[in-house]
């Protein structure tokens, strides 16, 4: 990968010079708008986080910056190929795009392993690496239908193969599905209409006008005592952090897809680390470590990486919209 190089690299564009504040005003304003509409009912009922009624608002509103991105696109560039480039859809070339998407697999799935050890080592947690209590409770309260397959002592292989499938067939593909939701607005259509100020600055403001959008969701959980001014504040600054890394991979592969890997992969994958190398009933930390790669241990380490791709010159991507030819 040469991203430096302007000719060579995948995502750089031609300049198309002023910031297009009024198609990105509307965008934003028709995202949150949407955002707040879905939770309503939960909002209006005084629900919390562990009512039904919360559940299926949060699932279905991670669709609004999507629908948003669609609305603004067919009415900005009309024709479906267009609205497609418009929002960096594209599989092509795929042996590009799809190296971007294992490496998002990879990295992300990485952080999960390495943060509950940094965790532990910190003492926030506590891990078992001889009985693995933590992931044998997991395993009897998540994935009943491996239960059968548990050993009484050392790693239970067999039960973990037959949890972890049944969690990579189940839940990965609605983590992922929910992520092409969010990522198609955030950095299939925001971040690259925000490149005239930069990239550092457009990557932070998309970063910061995404967890904004969470602001239904972090309501409902202050109301219901489920997050502190303190957890929040670390969340939204996780949400920042963590994007820097979806945008390079956006901007890097021409593509939203490795940013739609990232993120699903983030929800979902970063979990096994934490279930399978913890002790049972091992607290957590709301601001530290809350399990994944999430919190500040997870923060760091994101932030290792961020400072990694600066340092050798990744992240001067020049780039700009990509939706050529309207």
């Amino acid at each position: 990968m040469q991203p430096t190089a302007r000719k060579k690299h995948p995502a750089a564009f031609r300049d198309r010079g002023a910031l297009p504040f009024r198609e990105i005003a509307s965008f934003v304003a028709l995202a949150f708008g949407l955002a707040w509409l879905v939770h309503t009912p939960a909002l209006l009922g005084g629900v919390g986080p562990e009512d039904p009624l919360y559940g299926i608002s949060a699932q279905v509103y991670m669709f609004t910056p999507g629908l948003a991105a669609l609305v603004v696109g067919f009415a900005v560039w009309r024709r479906p190929s267009r609205v497609a480039r418009g929002l960096a859809l594209t599989l092509r070339p795929f042996r590009r795009v799809g190296g971007y998407c294992l490496l998002a697999l990879l990295v992300f799935t990485l952080l999960g392993v390495v943060a509950p050890l940094v965790a532990a080592a910190l003492g926030v947690i506590q891990l078992d690496l001889t009985g693995f209590s933590g992931l044998r409770a997991a395993i009897e309260e998540r994935a009943p239908g491996a239960t059968e397959h548990l050993t009484e002592s050392g790693f239970p292989l067999r039960a973990y193969l037959v949890a972890v499938g049944t969690f990579l067939v189940t839940a990965v593909p609605m983590s992922l599905l929910t992520s092409f939701g969010e990522e198609v607005g955030w950095r299939g259509y925001l971040l690259p209409r925000l490149l005239p100020l930069g990239v550092w600055p457009a990557l932070l403001v998309t970063g910061l006008i995404h967890g904004l959008w969470h602001s239904p969701q972090l309501f409902i959980q202050a109301r219901s005592g489920g997050m502190g001014a303190d957890s929040i504040t670390v969340f939204l600054v996780f949400i920042v952090v963590a994007g820097i890394l979806f945008g390079w991979l956006r901007l890097a592969s021409g593509s939203v897809w490795p940013a739609v890997v990232a993120h699903g992969v983030n929800n979902s994958v970063t979990a096994l680390g934490f279930l399978t190398l913890s002790a049972a009933d091992t607290p957590t930390h709301p601001v530290l470590y809350s399990g994944g790669a999430g919190g500040v241990v997870g923060m760091v380490l994101i932030l290792i990486l961020v400072c990694a791709l600066a340092l050798s010159g990744q992240l001067r991507v020049r780039s700009s919209d990509p939706s050529t030819g309207q």
